[in-house]
């Protein structure tokens, strides 16, 4: 079988980027014949198995809806082209846009493929127009299969959008090849900051609103007060890395907090921390923290909308509601921030009650060597996302729609 896998790009850094590298990666070793075209070019990409193709695209994120609806038209015929040149048998589109650029394919230009879209993020969050409601219900069920990467996100798509060609799987992740990346030696620059007389706490992500860091540096403040030897790590590159970074300087973190570039092996970072914090104000289905269970860190993290309560705290049921902070089996839950920049001292904009709390478990983990050493055996749930249980449901799928 030949298999299309349309992504917006490969670059290191995006979550569903990333997911599309291992993903067609992994089907590559199971004997597919795999070829990657990306919305938009971009280095340095993520390690993947198989031949490369982009259109080089560089405004498929534009905030016009009619510029948005006059790239799906002019996408789509030179999607349907590469697949006619590369006699393809399916595509998998891996989220949004696409999704859209995938079935409008099929569905305007008569493209005969057999069609897998992935939907990686809630359909509720950030839903910018009515337009792409009616998208999402117009489109979505011309597919052969819409798959969920969170069982929460299914149901969302099922009970709101009435679509009901979905299943949920799981992203996958190379456990073994974790714990064998994290055997790398930090660089040498690094080797000092992560300083054992520390107590490193790490965040992976995106700099962008997202992933909602500007509350976990001003929530940093506060544990920094009382604990002058606590340090904070930040892995990524974003829009928002001008105004994070002066927010460290407006609260005198300079030398507790650090932000870092991205880092292709994020594995010896995670190895050589104390415990990972996760502020994101709304997931898919977060890959740093599987990344982090791997490394048996301790978490802390929000219970945002979709996938930290599945993966983190899979005993609680989806739809219950908690008492915050929940101590799980084998994470930490706290209640979501609220969806808004807040880039002032302190002092300015005294902490809320979302930062007062992740600030208080920050604390605790310093405080309580038992607490952090309970929370450090998520290798155990990480085992849940191993590729070689979820490429046998993906075997069984493309077997399915053939």
């Amino acid at each position: 079988m030949k298999i299309l896998i349309l992504v917006d790009s490969l670059k290191i850094g995006g979550g569903s980027d990333r997911v599309a590298a291992i993903l067609g990666s992994a089907l590559h070793d199971e004997g597919y014949e795999i070829s990657y075209l990306t919305l938009m070019d971009g280095n340095p990409k993520y390690k993947f198995k198989g031949d490369y193709y982009t259109l080089n695209e560089t405004d498929i994120y534009s905030e016009n809806n009619l510029k948005r609806l006059f790239n799906l038209l002019r996408y789509s015929p030179k999607i349907k082209r590469i697949c006619k040149d590369l006699n393809i048998d399916t595509i998998i589109s891996v989220g949004d846009p696409a999704n859209f650029q995938a079935v409008l394919s099929r569905w305007l230009f008569k493209n005969t493929v057999h069609l897998i879209i992935t939907q990686h993020m809630s359909p509720e969050i950030h839903l910018d127009s009515k337009i792409k409601v009616q998208l999402i219900k117009f489109f979505y069920p011309m597919a052969d299969e819409t798959v969920c990467v969170s069982k929460d996100m299914e149901r969302i798509l099922n009970e709101s959008y009435g679509i009901q060609n979905t299943q949920t799987i799981y992203n996958m992740m190379d456990i073994e090849k974790n714990i064998k990346l994290s055997m790398d030696e930090l660089p040498e620059k690094y080797k000092i900051l992560f300083n054992k007389n520390y107590f490193n706490f790490i965040n992976v992500g995106r700099l962008n609103r997202q992933k909602g860091q500007w509350f976990l540096i001003r929530s940093f403040r506060k544990v920094v007060n009382q604990h002058e030897n606590a340090r904070l790590f930040l892995l990524g590159e974003g829009t928002l890395k001008k105004e994070l970074k002066d927010l460290i300087n407006k609260l005198n973190l300079n030398e507790n907090v650090f932000l870092m570039d991205v880092q292709e092996n994020v594995f010896p970072y995670l190895k050589n921390s104390d415990c990972f914090i996760f502020t994101s104000l709304w997931e898919g289905l977060p890959m740093t923290l599987i990344e982090a269970l791997s490394m048996n860190l301790s978490i802390i993290s929000t219970d945002c909308k979709t996938g930290p309560r599945e993966i983190l705290c899979p005993e609680i049921d989806l739809k219950k509601e908690i008492n915050y902070p929940y101590f799980g089996e084998y994470a930490i839950l706290t209640r979501n921030f609220p969806n808004e920049l807040i880039f002032n001292n302190i002092n300015k904009t005294p902490l809320n009650e979302s930062e007062e709390v992740i600030a208080d478990l920050m604390i605790r983990m310093i405080e309580d060597p038992d607490l952090n050493k309970n929370y450090s055996n998520g290798l155990i749930i990480a085992k849940n996302f191993d590729k070689d249980n979820i490429i046998k449901i993906w075997n069984k799928l493309l077997k399915k729609i053939k």
